[in-house]
Formats: C-alpha cells, sequence, structure tokens
C-alpha cells in the first residue's frame, strides 16, 4: 500500500508544471466514529495540511486530485485520552461552479493509515480506508480560498471493530 501511495505522490508532483492551478491548503479537522462500536467516543479536533492541483475541464467544470496529511479519530471518555489515526489521504473531487466564486465538490477520497495512537481503544487499524467526500469552496480574492468539506468513510477502519471514519473538514487555501 505504501508504494501505491509513493507511486500516487509521484504522478501527482510531477504533472505540477502542466496543471491549471497548483494550490496548498490546511484546516482543521473534527472528526468522530460511526457504527455499532461507538459507544463512549466523542468527536475529536485535529487538523489536516496538503496540496492540490486543479485541472479545468470546461468553464464549469474541473477536477481536483489532492494529497493530505489528514489526523483523524475521537476522544475516548472513560479514559480522558484520543485516540488519533495519521493518513494520507487522496481526495479526486470533481468541481462544479455555480459563478466565479462559488463551486461545490464531490468524489470519492482514498486513505492510506500512516500511524495511530496505541493502547487507547482496543481497534486494530485497517492500512487502507475509502469514503467519499463533498462540499463547498469560497474564492476570497485572487487565489485565496475557503472551503468547507464532509467526509464519509464507507470502509472499516478496524478489523475487530464497527467503526468508521466520519470528519468535517474547515480548511483555508491557496492557489498559486
Amino acid at each position: 500500500m505504501r508504494k501505491n501511495l509513493l507511486l500516487l505522490l509521484i504522478i501527482f508532483t510531477t504533472g505540477i508544471t502542466q496543471a491549471q492551478s497548483f494550490g496548498i491548503k490546511a484546516g482543521l479537522n473534527f472528526s468522530n466514529f460511526s457504527g455499532s462500536d461507538t459507544d463512549g467516543l466523542k468527536g475529536l479536533t485535529s487538523f489536516h495540511i496538503g496540496v492540490l492541483k486543479e485541472f479545468i475541464i470546461t468553464k464549469k467544470v474541473s477536477f481536483q486530485p489532492e494529497i493530505l496529511f489528514s489526523t483523524q479519530g475521537v476522544k475516548v471518555e472513560k479514559m480522558d485520552d484520543d485516540y488519533k489515526l495519521n493518513y494520507f489521504t487522496l481526495p479526486l473531487m470533481v468541481k462544479f461552479y455555480i459563478n466565479d466564486v462559488f463551486s461545490v465538490h464531490a468524489g470519492p477520497q482514498l486513505s492510506l493509515l500512516a500511524g495511530e495512537t496505541k493502547d487507547v481503544l482496543p481497534i486494530e487499524g485497517k492500512s487502507f480506508e475509502y469514503g467519499i467526500a463533498g462540499g463547498l469552496e469560497y474564492t476570497i480574492s485572487g487565489g485565496l480560498f475557503v472551503q468547507g468539506r464532509y467526509c464519509m468513510g464507507l470502509s472499516e477502519i478496524s478489523n475487530n471493530a464497527d467503526v468508521k471514519n466520519s470528519v468535517i473538514q474547515l480548511s483555508l487555501g491557496y492557489f498559486f
């Protein structure tokens, strides 16, 4: 799996000069788990950071792949501790422009587990996860933008528990 992510990183970065727009973004994650094994778990606030590029397809539609480092997880109430999962995520967004400053985006998201906290929850994290994501983007001025997105995990993140990721992301970014 890690070789596949490295290959995706190489493909992504070698095509930067051919992209319509290259950008960076960072922001907050408000994450939680969904599923039947989530009793005693509360939401966790963390962060994400990464790069993106946008390929114009038509005046109203573009394709925007991203590579993000994203920390997700939960607060474990009975232990008063956090269970964090660090991912390299690859959102593959299709953007639809409503006008010059507003767009909506949606698409699949693939995630590769880079690391997790230990001994906080009795679950065994899976190395690969997938889901869908969608959100809104507002261009403030020039290349500066704000973005809100919801990412819903479709695959279980554990081999021994029914839990999936659920993340709201708020981002600030800049297209060069």
